[in-house]
């Protein structure tokens, strides 16, 4: 820690972001002019360091899944997608012939579905926040 300890008058975010503007546009000239000691100066420094990191934490980066629903929350499919239900029919805009029932969170045991395996083209979608649902749902449109 810095040895340094600040009061405001009102303690929140936006003062202390302005002390940090005010503390870094001056301590240059202030430490080269020699008005402050070195050693404060380091000491405000390293206030203003730890002070923005406490209200600027650091974003961790996107992962690839992440990415994939940002791209398809731009899409104007969205609200289609975000609201599919279980058991939902609907058809994949790759093939003709394929359908994907999208199954939420377990596959069913009703005889309807059975007979759809066996009689249709598909492809199940277990709804998930995985890399696999989002990525191939951007192909899915209303049947």
């Amino acid at each position: 820690m810095s040895g340094v300890e600040l009061w405001t008058l009102m303690g929140n975010d936006e003062e202390i972001e302005e002390i940090i503007g005010l503390f870094r546009f001056a301590l240059g000239a202030a430490e080269e002019s020699e008005i402050v000691n070195p050693e404060t100066v380091t000491s405000l420094r390293q206030w203003c360091n730890v002070e923005y990191q406490r209200m600027h934490p650091p974003v961790p980066p996107p992962t690839p899944e992440q990415e994939v629903r940002r791209a398809l929350q731009r899409s104007p499919w969205w609200p289609f997608w975000n609201n599919l239900q279980k058991d939902q029919e609907v058809r994949w805009t790759g093939t003709k012939s394929a359908t994907y029932f999208v199954v939420e969170p377990e596959l069913s045991d009703d005889p309807t579905d059975s007979y759809h395996r066996r009689h249709t083209a598909y492809i199940e979608l277990r709804r998930h926040s995985g890399k696999t649902f989002w990525t191939h749902i951007g192909k899915v449109r209303p049947l």
